[in-house]
């Protein structure tokens, strides 16, 4: 008797453990949410074949420092930026929300633990208006633009506690000169170039551009020749930024309803990727304020639209060979970027759009839609995230494929991140 009890609890405790086909679901990567109404706070999740469910403990306070955007390193150290009341960046200035408080502004730190909750926040380069932040992919370096300023200033990571040390020319105002209103800082995926959507949103004649730096060894920066580089030779108003997989190509989001594709130059120099056609229009009143790729569909490219509460998915019309349903010349070449393919509802004002890259193998019991990867959407008026399935290229042999690679569909309901107005994400593996 005393041997039967001791397999039954035996067999229960393995099934516990996730032995055989019984076994818990591990999660694959690690979802942080910036809720951007102050006192402000972080929001974490496990994510499982794109699922959310919320860690232990989340939110996380941050001491009454509301965060705007956030960028991770592996999953050792979250950063996250807090504007000063002066600007707000794309949230006050762009959707109109006033952020309340005095706040100085700077960055914070949120070490991750063992179970991936959040320690307690670190401040960092206290006074600084910082909205966008950026880290390079070896988490080396972290780079974050200030509003007030106009200057980008470059940090040193350290390895082990993930504390900052600003590098490179100090202030005042510290780090290098970008545009009017640098809303968006992105490091390309190998490594070589931070990017500056400068937005110069206060002046509709303006021509808006891109800064282009090159890393140095040190983390010290560099203006590429050239920089900065007007989009179309227009007036423009780059919001966001996107930089493709093999770091070709920057697809650029802009506030006057387009989308900007730029080829990226060995040594950073931007271009129009097809001269005489350097933009796809989005009708007006679209107002795109963010902007990814994913690569499980193929490179297709996503905006996050604050005035129509949509997400829009687009042909990459610059790979090759070139997706069927992008508009051809009798040479097979692109006739535009991009082609326009659907637009998808979110409820509410978009926030940011982040792709994830990590993979759900498709088998004989997994459906198509369900084979690919993940978009992460933020709904600033409901504080929810909404989480996208991809239709994978590997779901059709055979074009024209229906629905196309790319194409988005909800997995799931709304998830509430627990705090208000999210805006920014952050995904850690």
């Amino acid at each position: 008797m005393n041997k039967l009890l001791l397999l039954v609890v035996s067999c229960v405790l393995l099934v516990l453990m996730g032995c055989g086909s019984t076994a818990l679901p591990v999660p694959n990567a690690f979802l942080y949410a910036a809720n951007s109404f102050r006192p402000g706070s972080i929001s974490a999740f496990n994510v499982t074949q794109g699922a959310l469910s919320h860690i232990t403990g989340s939110p996380f306070a941050t001491t009454g420092n509301a965060p705007y955007s956030a960028a991770a390193v592996s999953t050792k150290f979250l950063y996250a930026s807090v504007p000063a009341t002066s600007k707000g960046g794309v949230i006050t200035r762009v959707l109109g929300r006033t952020l309340s408080g005095s706040v100085t502004g700077g960055i914070l730190l949120m070490a991750m633990r063992n179970d991936h909750t959040l320690e307690v926040p670190q401040m960092f380069a206290t006074g600084g208006d910082y909205d966008p932040i950026a880290v390079t992919p070896g988490g080396s370096f972290l780079y974050a633009a200030d509003l007030s300023s106009n200057h980008l200033a470059a940090f040193s990571i350290d390895s082990s506690k993930g504390t900052l040390a600003a590098i490179g020319p100090q202030g005042p105002p510290p780090g290098v000169a970008v545009g009017p209103d640098p809303f968006n800082v992105v490091v390309d995926p190998q490594g070589k170039f931070v990017f500056v959507a400068n937005c110069d949103f206060t002046n509709p004649s303006s021509l808006g551009s891109v800064s282009v730096f090159s890393i140095n060894s040190d983390g010290t920066l560099a203006a590429v020749p050239g920089s900065p580089f007007l989009l179309g030779g227009g007036a423009s108003h780059p919001v966001a930024l996107a930089v493709s997989s093999d770091s070709q190509f920057l697809f650029v989001a802009s506030l006057d309803d387009q989308v900007y594709v730029e080829t990226i130059a060995a040594n950073g120099a931007l271009a129009d990727a097809l001269p005489g056609t350097p933009s796809v229009s989005l009708p007006a009143g679209t107002t795109p304020v963010s902007i990814a790729i994913s690569i499980d569909g193929g490179d297709t490219v996503y905006t996050g639209n604050a005035g129509t509460h949509t997400v829009s998915f687009f042909l990459n019309c610059m790979q090759t060979p070139v997706p069927s349903g992008c508009s051809t010349d009798s040479n097979g070449n692109p006739l535009a970027p991009l082609a326009f393919q659907n637009n998808t509802s979110v409820g509410g004002t978009v926030g940011v759009v982040v792709p994830d890259p990590t993979t759900v193998a498709a088998t004989s019991t997994t459906s198509a839609i369900n084979a690919g990867h993940f978009l992460y959407v933020t709904d600033y008026d409901h504080g929810t995230i909404l989480v996208f399935s991809v239709t994978s290229t590997t779901s059709c042999a055979t074009p024209p494929c229906t629905p196309a690679p790319g194409t988005l569909t909800q997995s799931g309901s709304a998830v509430i991140t627990g705090g208000a107005n999210p805006f920014g994400l952050a995904v850690a593996h």
